[in-house]
Formats: structure tokens, C-alpha cells, sequence
């Protein structure tokens, strides 16, 4: 049985920068993950976080491909240290993400991991690794290793998955839709990272 729930594109429940609302519809359709906020996430159990993010603005917000969102890094770090506990510990996996618009600020992004890191020392919120998208480098990787299995809609798993047309387009709602109940019911993992972890709600009932 699933220990505790994990999100992938945790961030992504935000809203998006003001100049691309008027295409909101077609953008989360494809690139929103979650509708709870990381608040919500943490008090349904979830306790590993996948963090996507951009420098826009001097700040690091929320990041998915096109899409650059509001919701703010260090809020949702706050937000963890909050939450977590000896007993039950927060992890996270922060993603420079690629993002088509913005590009990537490699440099910030380096200074900004090793001044997170330290930062977390004292508390019960661990980040698993910080990486550089598109690229082989990891600013930071700890020596934690979990057990944790992670299903949403990728290209591979259209590729090797798709048995239709529709398959083969990211759209991350009808994905859960159809496959979360499945993800949680085959899962041995201590940790199960999902998209929209709201939908299969007989998990919790299992918990």
C-alpha cells in the first residue's frame, strides 16, 4: 500500500502570469498537473513534490513548458517546512525547467540551489536533487534514496502506450482520468507520484 502520494508539475494548480490569460483554456489543458494547491496537496498526505520552475521577474515561480505561473517557489518551500515533521518528513525534486519562453538562468539557478540547501538544514524538508532540464547537470543530489514510483502522460509512455490518436496528445487530465485508480491500486511504492491526485479518491479510504 501507497505510504504517501506524490505530484508531479506540483506547482501548476497556480495561476498563470496575467499577459496569458487570454489563452488559458489551451495552455493548462495541456501543461496544468494539479488543481489543489501545494497547501491542499500536503493536508490530503502528500509528501514528495515534483517542483518545476522558472526565473521570471527576479523570482522563481512555477514553470511547465510554455506556461510560467504565479505561484512562487519559496512560498511553497515555506509552505513544506509548515507541514513536515520528524515523524513525517517533506521531499522535493526542483526542475530548472526548459521553458520555451524564458529559457533557462543556469547561473541563478546554481546559486539559488546551494543557498536552499542551506537553508533546509534545520528543518524536516529534504530536497532529492535539483536539475538543469535538458541537460546532464545536477547542481545538487542527496543521499536519500526512496522508493517511489511515478505515472503520468510522457511522450515515452505515448509512444510504447498510445492505442489511439488522443493518446499521443499531453493532456494530463484525461490521462488520470482513465489511468490514476489503475496507478494506485498495482503500486508497491512507498511514495506513487501523480498528475491530479484528486481523481481516484478511493486511495484515501485505503490510507
Amino acid at each position: 500500500m501507497v505510504k504517501y502520494l506524490g505530484t508531479h508539475n506540483s506547482g501548476t494548480s497556480s495561476k498563470l502570469v496575467w499577459w496569458q490569460w487570454p489563452f488559458g483554456y489551451l495552455l493548462n489543458l495541456t501543461s496544468r498537473c494539479q488543481n489543489l494547491s501545494i497547501e491542499d496537496q500536503l493536508k490530503n498526505f502528500v509528501r514528495i513534490f515534483n517542483i518545476q520552475v522558472t526565473y521570471y521577474k527576479n523570482e522563481w515561480v512555477f514553470s511547465h513548458g510554455i506556461c510560467i505561473y504565479t505561484g512562487k517557489m519559496y512560498d511553497a518551500i515555506s509552505k513544506m517546512v509548515q507541514y513536515a515533521t520528524p515523524e513525517c518528513p517533506v521531499y522535493f525534486q526542483l526542475f530548472l525547467d526548459k521553458n520555451f519562453l524564458l529559457g533557462q538562468n543556469k547561473e541563478e539557478f546554481r546559486k539559488m540551489v546551494a543557498n536552499l540547501n542551506n537553508e533546509l538544514k534545520d528543518t524536516n524538508v529534504y530536497m532529492l536533487f535539483a536539475y538543469i532540464e535538458g541537460t546532464d547537470e545536477y547542481p545538487y543530489r542527496s543521499d536519500i534514496k526512496l522508493n517511489a514510483s511515478e505515472h503520468f502522460w510522457t511522450i515515452s509512455w505515448a509512444a510504447d502506450n498510445a492505442k489511439s490518436w488522443i493518446d499521443k496528445i499531453p493532456l494530463p487530465k484525461r490521462h488520470a482520468k482513465i489511468y490514476n485508480e489503475k496507478y494506485m491500486e498495482e503500486n508497491q511504492a512507498d511514495y506513487l507520484m501523480l498528475d491530479f491526485i484528486e481523481i481516484g479518491k478511493s486511495f484515501y479510504k485505503r490510507m
